[in-house]
């Protein structure tokens, strides 16, 4: 009943989810006419990451914000342990599914990545020295160039109905490089429910 969403979910259970990153923005949005409006109340988090850490603090934060607007979530990180190999076993999904009683199985992972360099000048100051009567100009450097790398990621979020192994929503956001994992995982989130909420898949608060 179950196998063709949770086979897709296995499928895609690979990979890095975050490196740290903030800015982020909705790229495009798709929803299935048939569920707009269709509101789910009980949603298995899936966060798609080879660190355990980051795994665990992006479902935490999302089964918090579906909290919020009252819906019921569970952290996949909770209930299903992750193997080395990254592999998720149908099995283990379809285990959950069915004794939490999940309406709806939200997945995220990376869809894509883009890396940049940014040169920067170095800065100079100008002054002038005089001896005697002669003068001369000379500069004093305050900030050497520096040569940056950023990364993009593009991230896509999937809304899944398990009753009929649909996709109800996906989302693609993308993201730039920082030292804060925390602000790209509130930043998915974010733009994340904020558009499922645009089209009633879920409730407002």
């Amino acid at each position: 009943m179950k196998n063709s969403v949770i086979s897709l979910i296995v499928a895609v259970f690979v990979g890095v989810l975050f490196n740290g990153c903030a800015s982020t923005k909705l790229t495009e949005s798709r929803v299935d006419k048939s569920f707009k409006g269709k509101t789910v109340s009980n949603v298995l988090i899936i966060g798609v990451s080879s660190d355990e850490s980051n795994r665990r603090l992006f479902e935490k934060t999302f089964v918090q914000q579906l909290n919020v607007v009252g819906v019921t979530a569970i952290s996949s990180a909770d209930v299903i342990p992750i193997p080395a190999d990254q592999k998720m076993e149908k099995e283990m999904i379809l285990q959950v599914v069915n004794k939490f009683k999940n309406d709806a199985v939200l997945v995220t992972h990376i869809a894509g990545m883009e890396k940049r360099k940014s040169y920067k000048p170095a800065v100079y100051s100008m002054g002038v020295s005089y001896y005697g009567s002669y003068g001369y100009y000379h500069a004093h450097r305050i900030k050497p160039s520096s040569v940056s790398s950023h990364t993009k990621l593009c991230l896509e979020t999937e809304l899944f109905d398990v009753e009929s192994e649909k996709l109800m929503w996906s989302g693609q956001s993308q993201t730039w490089e920082s030292d804060s994992v925390k602000k790209v995982i509130d930043g998915v989130i974010k733009v994340a429910v904020k558009e499922m909420q645009k089209n009633k898949l879920l409730p407002k608060k």
